[in-house]
């Protein structure tokens, strides 16, 4: 089985429909089949490819099982032996599912480095691609988080951390809600003046932890600011955020009496 790919023929497919009204020949068009099939054990893996992640895995079976089937607009890449080159995770989520699973056939000789070049080429979403789409879409939560991540030079991840540590999974499921702006805004003004002396303060573990000493009930950002100016020389990157806490309160506390002291933790 090859791959079909010809010239347009009159009589197959010879006008072009647009909102049912218009017509337009076009003689350069060509056809490309996709297949689907559920004889799932009619394909093979190829020895060398990229491991499988059962997560991955879990997580695509999951959106189609809630019905987001999206394998019939990304079918999968096999060779003329029916071995997969691209989409592993796809075939094994529709065979998990129980659902089609859609497939175009590449001829001529192929080898892992090949398919290596194939898998690179494939340009996944962004994160930043996702709040675009849904903003687009005119969903407000998602303008206002796209204005505030943008508006302060956040990652996506890192604005996430600040509206209420919202997750990526929600994110991409258009179910984000931007129910605090201002109290967002309001840490990160204030990430902006810690980073006069916290270079990395954008970082995903420091604000983490900053937003969380800074929302503590005896927080004072002028006593901070004051401290990391005495302090810059001590400040240092670290691998977890409650490092950064332990960082931060000892930094709060420094050369104050004992009944001025503040307990992040």
């Amino acid at each position: 089985m090859s791959t079909i790919e010809t010239p347009i023929e009159t009589g197959t497919i010879n006008t072009v429909v647009a909102n049912g009204k218009s017509e337009a020949r076009d003689e350069t068009l060509k056809t490309h089949i996709s297949f689907a099939t559920k004889q799932y054990n009619k394909f093979d893996f190829i020895k060398g490819n990229r491991n499988i992640s059962e997560p991955h895995v879990k997580a695509l079976v999951e959106k189609i099982n809630s019905g987001e089937n999206y394998l019939v607009f990304s079918p999968i890449m096999v060779d003329e032996q029916l071995r997969v080159l691209d989409g592993q995770h796809r075939l094994l989520a529709a065979m998990k599912a129980n659902v089609h699973i859609w497939y175009n056939v590449v001829t001529g000789k192929i080898n892992l480095d090949t398919i290596a070049r194939i898998n690179e080429s494939q340009r996944r979403w962004t994160p930043g691609n996702f709040v675009s789409m849904y903003a687009t879409l005119g969903n407000i939560h998602y303008k206002a988080f796209e204005q505030f991540y943008r508006g302060y030079k956040l990652s996506v991840s890192t604005a996430l951390l600040l509206f209420e540590n919202q997750t990526m999974a929600t994110l991409r499921s258009g179910r984000l809600l931007a129910t605090d702006v201002l109290g967002a805004e309001k840490v990160a003004d204030a990430l902006i003046d810690v980073q006069k002396y916290v270079k990395f303060a954008k970082y995903n573990r420091f604000t983490d932890a900053f937003m969380r000493v800074f929302r503590h009930p005896e927080y004072d950002h002028k006593r901070m600011m004051l401290k990391l100016k005495q302090r810059k020389d001590t400040i240092k990157k670290l691998t977890s955020v409650n490092d950064y806490i332990r960082l931060l309160e000892g930094i709060y506390n420094y050369s104050m009496p004992s009944k001025n002291t503040v307990r992040f933790f």
